[in-house]
């Protein structure tokens, strides 16, 4: 089992929001991370998933809990740590092998030693040739080998990773975490440990030997598991199918439990507002295409049938569900009656039924009175943004706003326009007084 580097005891985390009030984001968080281990963190989105390796490596204090490194109390910033970033993270002006260099300018090491240091990591990322390269003539796959190699030259006891492969392609996310899991069982590597944060199911099972699946809202952890499946993984295994099945199993019920939350009592607002998933809508037409053809499906099965990770097509039920075009009884995604009437209409009768079932929503309703009572009858982006931050702090509002502007254009419920950063031209339908949360 190895012993002990990281002990995180009970740690909870908290943001500042308006008005003087906290917004929670970990809940009573209890892990601990072993010496020769890979620990990926799994969730869906705003579960505090890169909050929490932030906390853990030290770039952010929890609010309350401790993290103990060897066993010691960990104040600051963990030396023995190094972060790879998903968005790679590098300096456009510096060239492959001073963006190396920048994780050693504090380093004691002479100036020959660091040289040597840089080249070597250089070289075990097979970035060779490319050492005075900037990083606008390399590829998104290049790029991140840089900000492998960044991570490497401090020579880390612990690497840790924020989704690092989500912004590459397929093949080269493939190419990558083998590279990685070579780096992690070759003997003469300083990494000792893995910590990465994914939203991949069939990469957490690939790679880690521990999976970490948090829920959200605040985030807590929701179970973790044990990966006992030998290296080099074959992910046609029966054995990976079959663990790979077990874990989408506990998301499923971490995304969407079996049981909905119970209804507010009358002239109540729930404390937690649910925002709409940031998918289009014509992948979620397209899953009502699919579960017609095919009738009621597992999740699992579901998975296999389309071209989405599980999370993202957790996220395409959730907004079918939202809308009442499906339901989702245990692990079954089956279409409802008003999914079948969707389905069937022509074009003008989806927008009449869309138009009618977004203004149930609270999202939708939210700009909606908030265009009603502008004297204008129109309101900037910028103010909206503001509203959803403050509304949903654990998501990006960009990306809802996306969201509602596109669902709202189809369904001809309100218009934006990008020139002039405002959204205008409301549908003047009744709007119902209790939106849909």
């Amino acid at each position: 089992m190895g012993t002990p580097l990281l002990e995180i005891r009970h740690v909870c985390h908290h943001f500042a929001v308006a008005g003087g009030k906290s917004l929670e984001i970990l809940r009573d968080i209890s892990l601990e991370v072993r010496e020769q281990q890979v620990v990926a963190i799994l969730g869906p989105s705003g579960c505090g998933k890169s909050t929490l390796l932030r906390v853990i490596i030290g770039l952010e204090k929890p609010s309350s809990g401790e993290i103990l490194y060897r066993g010691k109390t960990q104040t600051g910033l963990n030396p023995s740590a190094a972060l790879v970033f998903q968005n790679f993270a590098l300096f456009p002006w510096l060239t492959v092998q001073q963006n190396v260099a920048v994780g050693l300018s504090n380093s004691p090491l002479s100036a020959e030693e660091r040289d040597k240091r840089v080249h070597g990591v250089i070289d075990a990322v097979g970035l060779e040739g490319f050492e005075e390269a900037y990083p606008k003539e390399l590829s998104g796959g290049m790029k991140q080998r840089v900000g492998f190699a960044r991570a490497l030259a401090v020579e880390p006891e612990i690497l840790c990773m924020d989704e690092p492969f989500s912004a590459l392609d397929v093949l080269t996310a493939e190419t990558l975490r083998n590279e990685v899991i070579d780096l992690y069982a070759n003997k003469t590597s300083p990494v000792n440990t893995i910590l990465m944060v994914t939203h991949a199911i069939t990469e957490a099972v690939f790679m880690a030997t521990r999976i970490v699946v948090m829920g959200a809202h605040p985030g807590t952890i929701r179970a973790l598991l044990d990966n006992p499946l030998p290296f080099p993984r074959d992910e046609h295994h029966p054995d990976f199918l079959k663990l790979s099945q077990k874990v989408h199993g506990i998301v499923t019920q971490t995304v969407i439990p079996e049981e909905p939350a119970p209804a507010a009592a009358a002239g109540t607002r729930p404390p937690v507002v649910q925002s709409i998933p940031t998918v289009s809508l014509a992948t979620t037409v397209g899953l009502l295409e699919v579960l017609e053809n095919e009738g009621t499906m597992e999740l699992f099965e579901l998975t296999r049938h389309v071209d989405l990770e599980f999370t993202q097509l957790l996220l395409v039920v959730k907004a079918a569900e939202l809308l009442g075009w499906v339901s989702t009884p245990g692990q079954r995604v089956e279409m409802t009656d008003q999914g079948r009437k969707f389905l069937a209409a022509d074009i003008n009768t989806r927008k009449q039924l869309l138009n009618a079932q977004l203004r149930e929503i609270f999202v939708f309703n939210l700009i909606i009175q908030m265009l009603r009572q502008s004297e204008k009858g129109e309101m900037p982006d910028e103010t909206i943004l503001g509203e959803l931050a403050l509304h949903f702090p654990h998501e990006r509002p960009q990306r809802i706003l996306r969201t509602v502007v596109a669902w709202a254009r189809y369904a001809e419920l309100f218009k934006y326009s990008s020139t002039r950063k405002v959204l205008y031209g409301l549908n003047p339908a009744s709007v119902p007084t209790e939106p849909r949360i």
